[in-house]
């Protein structure tokens, strides 16, 4: 048996999805621990994009059972929807298939709505994931599980009231009335039901059974909301302790894997060292097609951070790095990397040659350009860790497998 976690190492977007479609074809059990309707991994499979945002990235694969762990919140009709959409696309999901934490805390269309009059400021998706947290902290949340054992119901309208509150103090409009959407709500998360269970039980089961656990993370570190670029930041822990607690079970965690793109991207507002809010920029976002899976909003691109890596790397502690999008640095004839800051906190560049080549049918590390092996050892020197794994392209096989992940 081993457990794998994997981690975002940036701001999100690192690219995860396709690492864990690539880990989930060996996996017993694929979990994912926070986050919820704001994540957005794409992957590929037989050139069709799929982009997952609560259901487990293991789904493609049918070996693989997956679970949603108590420390997601859950979008009940937003996740039925993305059930049918995996359907219609051949991969059919049931209970039989996946599994939901009965105490993961619900997120209703009050929590989308007073995201979206409250979250510019830290340019939020406006799914509700922070007033949804802010509930489950004030201890008023509504669980899964308080579906079939309390009269919960009246706990939403509890829920406008306060909605209705906090309006007036702000000169909101007003929220929608429950009447608007209390009885299509009532009736996905009564279809829900049928996937929840006491998913901490059946990890602990599937680890003594010797299972392979993989436990997928989204977003990235750096918006932790403990470690992050506090206050722009999601609500739950995006970095290695978060693990742990959105599963509910101890498991040793044998493979720690953090992913990064070789440049930075942004969503949303926040300090950003190294962007590049020029022509650079714009190029990369081109190449990279960087625009948000989830909201669609172009990201904000520059050099990758080596700083910020390390501190990445501190926290989560990882013993296995994987690089992403490497192949959209071909048509730079210069990339630059942050290897340190100044005293006003800018940061200071490395410059390195680019290779002005495609990578895409490189299968091993020693046949990459000499520049683009230049590159890559000298994160690796820097970081300390291993490169595990090297994306050269967007199709699934597109990467360079160094060593066990």
């Amino acid at each position: 048996m081993t457990t794998t976690v994997l981690l975002g190492a940036q701001w999100g977007d690192e690219g995860k999805g396709k690492i864990v479609d690539l880990l989930a074809e060996r996996m017993d059990l694929t979990v994912r621990f926070q986050g919820g309707a704001n994540a957005g991994h794409t992957v590929y499979s037989d050139g069709v994009k799929l982009v997952l945002h609560q259901v487990p990235s293991g789904v493609l694969h049918q070996s693989c059972f997956n679970v949603i762990g108590n420390g997601c919140v859950v979008d009940a009709p937003a996740l039925l929807e993305e059930i049918e959409q995996l359907a219609a696309a051949g991969f059919v999901v049931t209970g039989e298939r996946l599994m939901i934490s009965n105490t993961a805390h619900l997120v209703t269309p009050l929590h989308r709505w007073i995201d979206v009059q409250s979250g510019n400021r830290v340019g939020t998706t406006g799914r509700g994931i922070g007033p949804c947290y802010c509930d489950k902290t004030a201890r008023q949340g509504i669980r899964l599980v308080d579906v079939l054992h309390t009269k919960w119901e009246d706990r939403l309208k509890e829920q406008f009231e306060r909605a209705s509150v906090e309006a007036a103090r702000h000169d909101w409009n007003s929220p929608p009335a429950l009447s608007e959407w209390l009885p299509a709500f009532r009736t996905a998360v009564m279809q829900l039901l049928s996937f929840t269970g006491d998913t901490a039980e059946y990890i602990a089961n599937a680890a003594g059974n010797g299972a392979n656990i993989l436990l997928e993370g989204a977003q990235g570190t750096l918006l932790d909301v403990d470690h992050g670029t506090y206050p722009f930041v999601t609500s739950s822990s995006t970095s290695i302790g978060g693990a742990l607690t959105g599963i509910g079970v101890y498991l040793p965690l044998d493979h720690r894997i953090g992913v990064f793109k070789a440049y930075t991207t942004r969503v949303g507002h926040g300090p950003f060292p190294t962007e590049q809010n020029n022509e650079t920029g714009e190029r990369l976002r081109e190449v990279g097609h960087e625009f948000g899976a989830t909201t669609g909003r172009p990201r904000r691109c520059g050099w990758l951070d080596l700083p910020l890596m390390r501190r990445v790397c501190r926290i989560n502690g990882f013993n296995r790095l994987v690089i992403t999008k490497l192949d959209c640095l071909s048509e730079f004839e210069t990339i630059k990397v942050s290897v340190a800051n100044d005293g006003a906190q800018n940061p200071i560049y490395r410059e390195f040659k680019g290779w002005l080549s495609s990578l895409t049918s490189c299968a091993k590390r020693e046949e990459l350009p000499d520049a683009c092996r230049e590159y890559l050892d000298f994160i690796e020197d820097e970081l300390a860790v291993p490169l595990a794994a090297i994306s050269t392209g967007p199709e699934r096989r597109q990467i360079i497998v160094e060593e066990s992940i």
